[in-house]
């Protein structure tokens, strides 16, 4: 068996991973207008996000812990944040939706909402413990309002591709 007909095999654990990068690289090219590079919509954590919600068997620590220093080195924060957030993320929806069980696209929403807002609380408290200069809390607040506005698409796209892999 060659490697590439064991990737193809494969394939549909390596989608999560493969997404949830393409938007972190995605969410980091200047595509906002001058100015508003700060409040960029924060693609890959919504897409983590989706994956850990619809298929927390595939999305995985070990995916998890790549896609926050992945995140880490893009964004160039203090080394451990974005991992500690994927984590922090991950523990909290797990222990959710093994109460719940039941997952609608309005619950995915929710739990993406969620993560955004747990992702952005815990890069804020970091800025604020490490960083002496002040911060502007708008930045964050705004960027919180256009991931979720944002979220829908990526949901729907990953929605299409959930059907794929599991077809």
């Amino acid at each position: 068996m060659s490697i590439y007909s064991n990737i193809i095999s494969n394939i549909k654990y390596l989608t999560p991973l493969c997404t949830s990068l393409i938007f972190t690289i995605i969410a980091i090219m200047p595509i906002m207008p001058k100015g508003y590079d700060s409040i960029t919509p924060l693609l890959g954590i919504i897409s983590m996000s989706f994956w850990i919600v619809h298929r927390p068997d595939i999305m995985g620590w070990a995916l998890v812990a790549v896609i926050g220093v992945f995140t880490d080195i893009l964004y160039g924060s203090f080394f451990g944040t974005a991992l500690f957030a994927s984590f922090t993320i991950r523990l909290i929806l797990i222990k959710i939706i093994y109460k719940l069980e039941l997952v609608n696209i309005f619950h995915s929403l929710f739990y993406i909402t969620l993560s955004i807002t747990i992702w952005l609380m815990i890069f804020l408290l970091i800025n604020i413990l490490f960083n002496t200069h002040s911060t502007n809390y708008y930045n964050y607040i705004f960027q919180c309002i256009t991931s979720i506005i944002v979220s829908p698409m990526v949901i729907f796209f990953q929605l299409y591709l959930l059907k794929k892999i599991t077809s």
